[in-house]
């Protein structure tokens, strides 16, 4: 194997050296599939068919099925690594600078397998952990909407319920990736004094669980509300990486802003470059276990007295919210009474239609959905013109 020197690239052994590791340290590189990405880019395309196959009978006219195709683009990141070492790899026997690249390499895999995790599961920048305008929405937190909220008495019911959601958007559950306290809560729940997944005891990390690929790593959860993410990994998500990982060794000057020379300290420091990459074609089928959001909000009717009767109470909410529909909102008549209509809108601003028959104050109750916990019921003063 060849000795890097300044500017080459990584020799082909460290590279499939190190992705075989990513693979092992990466809950999203072990569930999904992988493929070499283009420095520009590659566009995949999703078919969804509207309709069912038809029967044609003999001299019977074929009918249109349908189809709708959506691109998703998978662009490569450019991730770095850094590290100090003693200047002696400069002079060192090509044995030695070997056993430094090795250590350094597996170093470098743990931190692109978590980096991996964290840009794909929470799009933010690793090292500032803080949302990146690079990633944007390519990352589970943005495109998954199907939430469960966490139950740390019973987990395994927070399984079935992310498995329904999948389900329901005609995905196939091919893996679970959950965080080290989602597995401890499985590991120690019992039934009539019987564990239930005595494979998860003493921080085990099985390949799987009642037949599903797992895995159980801290990235799940290092930030954000999540707790676990099921869903199908195995069709709808790819990662990879692009070209060549590149490597450079600095013998001058303070590279990673420590304040320290490299010369005054006889050191040098190796950086490693990637490209790397990955595509979540459909979010739909996909389901997040989390801890709830707290919610607040307010819930403004119109009309106006003597003139107009109310027809829709606006809810503005702090936070966004999905999934939410008419038959989570209870109204209960007071010294006013009214119907509910229609709920229309998304994310922070919804509106719920109204017929009032009596002037005066209801309550506006809104049931805990999946990942909220929803506050008290409101007093709304609706009006019967």
């Amino acid at each position: 194997m060849a000795v890097l020197e300044k500017g080459t690239l990584f020799d082909p052994v460290l590279v499939t050296d190190l992705v075989n590791k990513v693979r092992g340290k990466s809950s999203l590189a072990k569930l999904a599939a992988s493929e070499p990405i283009l420095f520009s880019g590659q566009k995949e395309f999703t078919f969804t068919m509207d309709s069912e196959v038809a029967i044609v009978a003999e001299g019977g006219q074929k009918t249109h099925g349908g189809v709708s195709i959506e691109p998703v683009t998978t662009l490569p990141l450019k991730i770095e690594y850094g590290a100090r070492v003693s200047d002696e790899f400069l002079y060192a026997a090509d044995e030695k600078k070997i056993d430094i690249l090795k250590a350094f390499n597996d170093g470098f895999a743990r931190k692109a397998a978590r980096g991996l995790d964290l840009m794909a599961f929470h799009g933010v920048n690793p090292r500032t952990m803080t949302a990146s305008t690079v990633i944007g929405e390519n990352n589970f937190k943005d495109k998954v909407k199907n939430l469960v909220t966490y139950t740390s008495s019973d987990p395994d019911a927070n399984v079935e319920s992310a498995v329904k959601l999948v389900q329901a958007s005609d995905g196939a559950v091919t893996g679970l990736a959950m965080a080290p306290a989602f597995s401890s809560a499985l590991a120690e729940l019992k039934v009539n004094g019987v564990k239930q997944f005595p494979e998860l005891a003493w921080g085990a990390n099985p390949e799987k669980v009642n037949g599903l690929p797992v895995d159980i790593n801290r990235t799940v959860s290092d930030t954000g509300t999540n707790k676990a993410i099921v869903g199908d990994f195995a069709d709808f998500v790819k990662w990879g990486y692009a070209g060549d990982v590149r490597f450079e060794v600095i013998e001058y000057g303070d590279p990673d802003g420590t304040g320290k020379d490299l010369k005054q300290y006889n050191q040098v420091y190796l950086r490693a470059e990637m490209f790397i990459g990955w595509g979540i074609f459909d979010g739909e089928v996909f389901a997040r276990i989390v801890d709830p959001e707290t919610v607040t909000f307010t819930a403004t009717p119109d009309g106006t007295a003597g003139s107009t009767s109310s027809t829709k109470i606006d809810l503005a909410f702090n936070v966004d919210i999905y999934g939410l529909k008419a038959e989570h909102i209870t109204l209960t008549d007071d010294t006013g009474k009214a119907t509910k209509g229609a709920l229309t809108g998304s994310e922070k601003n919804w509106s719920l239609a109204i017929t009032p028959t009596k002037s005066g104050n209801i309550s506006l109750q809104i049931a805990d959905i999946g990942g909220y916990d929803m506050p008290a019921a409101k007093t709304v003063a609706v009006i019967k013109v």
